[in-house]
């Protein structure tokens, strides 16, 4: 539950997921603007100027400045014979779904990471109760060596390396507790939070989903970096076409109607009325080789973006190989691990035995103790590293295995 509710928190507070998300909503405002380049556009204008011109022109002339008034309506409308337009909407609606994906791909590493941060706290809980349950026993083992020290059973070297060992299990438990509190400000940030103000209560890890077994490879496909690149390749594609077009005439059909006139009285009469309407033809004569290279630079860029997809598709299987691979080689290292820290846990009650009966020195006892110790954070360190094998599956994955 808490951490369902943190990656909560995340999708809603994150400032590099809302940053993503505000890039998205850029290319939607930028694919209606091409959109409306399908439609005419009209235009109002309205006008009243003071001038004079000059007395050195062709015509005759006022000899004094002089008013006009006009007020019209212009219309230009590109007619998309050769697919012009077409292109640049395709074009952008591909970029947009790539601009979505890539904040897909911004919310799933997000919450990768804060997972990941999570699962790594929770197993430093787990060090941390191990450590001071190790402490409170070496205590009261050091109390009981004393003691025997002051009654002459044993030397005082065994007092002084009981402390040590002690003392170097407290040191090891603030540094696992520092390491908790960057971890924890980390999710904090990834959460949107102050972290002088953020806190997580110590608790279990989170149970490791199963894994079911035969995942579809077809599932790369929904990653949102491989679909993203994939959408930026198509844009590519019709970046090539805009580039054709450009060899082509440009048609566009031009109206204006209004009225113009020297007097603001005589503005709305109907001789004053003024229209004109007609195509306009622009022909691409001698360019000096520009469009050539316009339309090689377009074939550069979609062979760039092809190389970058193909990329990414092998991202991809090598990330889920390498999850795959961790989970099933951990799974086998978390076994043996588990034996060895129930032979350590038997060896040191073992030795504890035997020291009480006289029969080995406190050295032993300290080497096994301290064996023990290693073996039990050795196999809270596994459990975690399998759990964050789960974690980069899922992430591989495009977000799990349904």
């Amino acid at each position: 539950p808490t951490l369902k509710k943190l990656l909560t928190a995340t999708e809603s507070a994150n400032n590099n997921i809302a940053a993503a998300y505000a890039r998205y909503n850029q290319a939607r405002a930028i694919l209606g603007l091409k959109r409306a380049d399908r439609f005419p556009a009209v235009t109002g204008q309205a006008l009243m100027a003071r001038q004079q011109d000059t007395g050195n022109d062709i015509f005759e002339l006022p000899k004094s400045p002089y008013r006009r008034y006009r007020s019209a309506l212009n219309l230009d409308y590109e007619i998309d014979f050769w697919g012009r337009v077409r292109h640049s909407i395709s074009k952008q609606e591909a970029l947009t779904q790539a601009s979505a994906n890539d904040y897909l791909t911004a919310l799933l590493s997000t919450k990768a990471e804060l997972t990941r941060d999570y699962i790594a706290l929770r197993h430093l809980d787990s060090e941390i109760t191990l450590l001071n349950n190790t402490i409170k026993l070496r205590k009261e083992n050091q109390k009981l060596v004393e003691a025997r020290v002051n009654a002459g059973d044993t030397a005082i070297i065994d007092s002084l390396r009981a402390e040590s060992q002690t003392e170097t299990a407290i040191a090891d438990l603030y540094r696992i507790k520092q390491r908790r509190n960057e971890l924890e400000n980390a999710i904090a940030a990834l959460t949107g939070a102050n972290p002088s103000l953020f806190r997580i209560k110590p608790s279990f890890p989170p149970p490791t989903p199963a894994i079911p077994s035969g995942v579809p490879a077809e599932l790369l496909r929904r990653r949102p970096d491989v679909a993203a690149t994939e959408r930026r390749l198509a844009a590519s594609a019709e970046e090539i076409g805009i580039a054709i077009t450009n060899y082509l005439p440009r048609v566009s059909l031009t109206a204006r109607g209004g009225f113009a006139s020297l007097s603001s009285s005589e503005l709305f009469d109907p001789t004053s009325q003024l229209w004109n309407i007609g195509p306009s033809i622009t022909f691409p004569l001698l360019n000096m080789g520009s469009r050539k290279n316009d339309k090689n630079r377009a074939k550069a860029i979609y062979y760039e973006a092809l190389a970058k997809h193909k990329q990414s598709i092998l991202i991809a299987f090598r990330d889920v190989e390498n999850a795959l691979s961790g989970i099933k080689n951990l799974n086998i290292s978390l076994a043996a691990q588990e034996k060895s820290a129930a032979a350590a846990s038997e060896a040191a009650r073992l030795i504890n035995l035997r020291y009480n009966t006289g029969l080995v020195s406190f050295f032993e006892v300290i080497a096994a103790e301290r064996d023990h110790l290693i073996e039990q954070r050795m196999l809270v360190q596994t459990k975690a590293a399998r759990q964050q094998a789960t974690v980069q599956l899922i992430q591989a994955l495009g977000g799990g295995w349904k």
